[in-house]
């Protein structure tokens, strides 16, 4: 039986996590939309294996079904990021891998105690997982595809790197008229806030003014070169990564005319790439029932980005929240 809210439920999950930035990123890819189109031809046996365990993210029709068909497979269940004690709040006690007689992906399973009254259950396992996404550690000693270690930082480059990938998009097809037409590194940085301490005020000196856009640019210019290579690993499997990753042919001469025939044509991210991005990557979004139709084109254009940025984000959140000094005087006395 379908069941539409546990559906829904895991979409949201998935979508908290940094895989679905992984999905994101191979999105972006051309060389891995190309093999999509190519059936899996393709001389790179590192993007083939990717292909063959990942599948066509092109005909997917949405992250959800992709994500119950292959997601779940390729990352075991990546919602679930608990802390491993043995015992957690309210009598709750967390069922390990020692203690279960069969792996169980894409599910957490509890001990809950039988005197445990419907309210309390429900009160206790929501506190425990809103605890468990803050410090939790995720569980992924099986998976076929681990998450690289990085640090917040790190993890939140990778935000920034998709978002400019999606906005360039729409600047490459901006139409004479387009707010975004002529639009450059500064413009595209300073709109996607790459670096808020430099947007432009009035009381700056001329001086200060030409800093900040240099300093807006640049950091423009380190995002789009750290999108680059996070696709470029995300192709052969590793993510998020920017190390350099050794060069290997992967079409032959015909692949490789007609792959540059395609993007001439508009085939690979066309002028309704953008749209279609933010409908398989958010289908729950409401942004167009919203009145999205009636923005002009760059208000489109940056709501759909600026959509990316609402998804909560707990993989950036401290595991360790700091206490306050006075809360620490008291420990101390």
């Amino acid at each position: 039986m379908h069941h539409p809210a546990l559906a829904t439920h895991a979409l949201e999950n998935f979508s908290t996590s940094l895989y679905f930035w992984w999905l994101a990123m191979l999105r972006c890819s051309k060389d891995y939309w190309w093999i999509c189109r190519q059936g899996g031809r393709c001389e790179d046996e590192r993007l083939v294996r990717i292909w063959e365990l990942f599948g066509d993210i092109h005909t997917a029709g949405s992250v959800l079904p992709w994500w119950q068909t292959r997601g779940t497979n390729l990352f075991d269940s990546p919602q679930v990021e608990m802390e491993f004690v043995t015992r957690l709040i309210g009598q709750l006690l967390l069922v390990t891998d020692k203690t279960l007689a069969k792996a169980m992906p894409d599910m957490l399973c509890l001990a809950i105690p039988k005197q445990m009254t419907s309210q309390d259950l429900l009160l206790t396992i929501a506190q425990a997982w809103d605890l468990a996404r803050v410090r939790g550690e995720h569980y992924n000693k099986g998976a076929p595809f681990k998450l690289s270690s990085v640090a917040n930082k790190s993890a939140a480059l990778v935000i920034s790197a998709y978002r400019l990938s999606l906005l360039q998009v729409a600047v490459d097809h901006a139409v004479r008229g387009d707010e975004m037409y002529q639009w450059g590194g500064y413009e595209m940085g300073l709109h996607l806030r790459v670096s808020p301490k430099s947007k432009p005020r009035n009381r700056d000196t001329l001086a200060s003014a030409r800093k900040k856009q240099a300093n807006i640019r640049t950091i423009y210019s380190q995002h789009k070169k750290a999108a680059a290579e996070l696709i470029a690993n995300v192709e052969i499997g590793i993510f998020p990564s920017k190390e350099p990753v050794p060069h290997m042919r992967r079409w032959t001469d015909r692949q490789q005319r007609e792959l540059d025939h395609a993007v001439q044509s508009g085939a690979w991210q066309n002028a309704a790439w953008l749209q279609k991005e933010h409908a398989f990557m958010l289908p729950q979004s409401s942004f167009w029932q919203d009145g999205g139709d009636r923005l002009t084109a760059r208000e489109q254009a940056m709501g759909m980005i600026d959509d990316f940025s609402q998804l909560r984000m707990p993989f950036l959140e401290p595991k360790r929240k700091r206490k306050p000094k006075v809360e620490k005087l008291l420990d101390q006395s």
